[in-house]
């Protein structure tokens, strides 16, 4: 007799993503379900949430959408409820929202600085706070917040962006001692320069830099999004299951240390 095909080892998780739309949010939406399991898209782009739902029931597995905008305080209420009134129960949370502004202290109005540190660290604060406690009655989880080398290395006029990614990291690490005894688990991922729709809109406006990667990474080319996808999906499954409070710096060796080229000739 033939043995049955196994589960896949995300069968029966929901997941919630914000951010799917596009990115890195969208590379791990996909992942997540290619492994099994069943995602919420939640974006502030409906049609862009809609669009990544429907490519994850095409491939056939299970997805729904929800509008959030992770600065309004209500957003992520609505979604959880998205996710119960579809599936029940919640066991993740991926925080992958955020937006950068290339601006030094002295060129930020207040608006702008609170801006970013809302959408890069307060949205991790409120996502997570909507989302733990269905985590808490599912008998544990797992949340991944998706930082950046930024919160691990000072970028130039990247002030207000820094200051919140490095905020999410050790949120994330209170987080973890908080909750473990619940069984949810709190990881932070911190990618480097990622060939993300933003990046590349980026460059195409400010041209003459595609090459910078080179100077700055050892393996001297940008991520795709799924390369941070697959350690955002490991982090939140039971291959994982021990590991919480970790930051885990996907980025090329970019934060590895410095390089000196006159080293190589010496």
């Amino acid at each position: 007799m033939l043995s049955s095909i196994p589960a896949l080892p995300l069968s029966g998780r929901i997941a919630i993503v914000t951010a799917a739309g596009a990115g890195i949010g969208r590379a791990i939406a996909i992942e997540w379900a290619a492994r099994g399991g069943t995602v919420v898209a939640a974006d502030l782009d409906a049609e862009s949430a809609r669009a990544t739902a429907h490519g994850i029931r095409t491939s056939g597995r299970e997805s729904v959408w929800a509008t959030v905008d992770v600065t309004d305080p209500e957003a992520m209420p609505r979604a959880v409820t998205t996710a119960l009134d579809s599936y029940g129960r919640v066991d993740a949370l991926f925080n992958v929202a955020g937006a950068s502004m290339p601006k030094r202290v002295d060129e930020m109005a207040d608006s702008d600085w609170y801006r970013m540190i809302d959408i890069n660290l307060t949205s991790v604060y409120r996502c997570s706070k909507a989302v733990i406690p269905e985590l808490r009655r599912a008998g544990g989880g797992s949340i991944v917040n998706i930082s950046s080398t930024a919160g691990l290395l000072a970028e130039n006029r990247c002030s207000a962006y820094s200051a919140a990614k490095g905020g999410v990291l050790l949120l994330t690490k209170n987080m973890a001692m908080d909750y473990a005894a619940d069984g949810i688990r709190v990881n932070a991922i911190c990618p480097g320069s990622t060939m993300t729709p933003r990046i590349r809109d980026y460059l195409d406006r400010v041209p003459g830099h595609d090459s910078m990667i080179d100077d700055l990474c050892p393996m001297k080319r940008f991520a795709a999004p799924e390369e941070i996808a697959r350690p955002a999906v490991f982090l939140a499954s039971d291959e994982a299951s021990y590991i919480t409070g970790a930051v885990l710096a996907v980025d090329g060796g970019l934060t590895a240390g410095k390089h000196f080229a006159i080293f190589e000739d010496a």
